[in-house]
């Protein structure tokens, strides 16, 4: 049996964006669907984001949706690059800067 429905806006794709989006339209009170041709389980437990810089960190905690990834994401003072056969150490404090990447 077909499903009718009528919304504003259709996302597709449940991937990070799609999700982040989808949460700040329903936050302004318009309402939108995400379709997405995986499985729930899939999306839920498939990491799609790796690194996040500060100003995605700080989006997602004025959407009020960063409580997981403070609880469990990882900070990065700094990254490696590696060339000519020899990896070379980029530091980046946070004390410095004021923020991290996660």
């Amino acid at each position: 049996m077909p499903i009718s429905s009528c919304t504003q806006i259709g996302i597709v794709g449940a991937g990070p964006a799609g999700l982040v989006l989808s949460h700040l339209l329903h936050l302004q009170g318009i309402e939108s669907v995400v379709v997405e041709n995986r499985s729930r389980q899939y999306v839920e437990e498939r990491v799609r984001a790796g690194v996040l810089e500060q100003g995605t960190v700080a989006l997602l905690d004025r959407a009020g949706v960063a409580s997981r990834l403070h609880a469990e994401g990882l900070v990065h003072e700094g990254f490696d690059l590696a060339f000519s056969g020899r990896r070379h150490r980029i530091d980046r404090p946070m004390e410095r800067h004021g923020d991290a990447i996660r």
